[in-house]
């Protein structure tokens, strides 16, 4: 049985890549079963990785920075403090398009 704890900031687990990094926090590691949640921190005019689709819902929580997203054929401006719903299945992607790194959370299912 998962147990309930807090996680904290753990520069240790740091993934860095030459976009940026990227910071897991919930996964199968903890206990979870059925989400997994990480931070990734992507900089100025790079992306994560190419737009792509998948199984299950994803939603991104665009923490700093401003994003280009693509949603299906569509692309629009996201700004800090903004939540991004990607349904599954559907193409989706993002890039930096500001001046300095773009921090968000993502929260899918496993």
């Amino acid at each position: 049985m998962a147990h309930s704890f807090i996680i904290p900031w753990n520069p240790a687990a740091v993934q860095k890549h030459d976009r940026g990094f990227m910071l897991p926090f919930v996964n199968e590691a903890c206990g979870a079963r059925n989400l997994r949640m990480h931070v990734s921190v992507i900089d100025p005019g790079k992306a994560p990785h190419p737009p792509h689709q998948h199984a299950g819902e994803e939603i991104i929580f665009l923490l700093e920075g401003t994003a280009e997203v693509l949603i299906g054929t569509e692309t629009q401006v996201a700004r800090a403090m903004t939540a991004l719903f990607f349904p599954e299945n559907v193409l989706h992607g993002m890039r930096n398009i500001g001046e300095v790194p773009m921090k968000y959370a993502v929260i899918r299912q496993a």
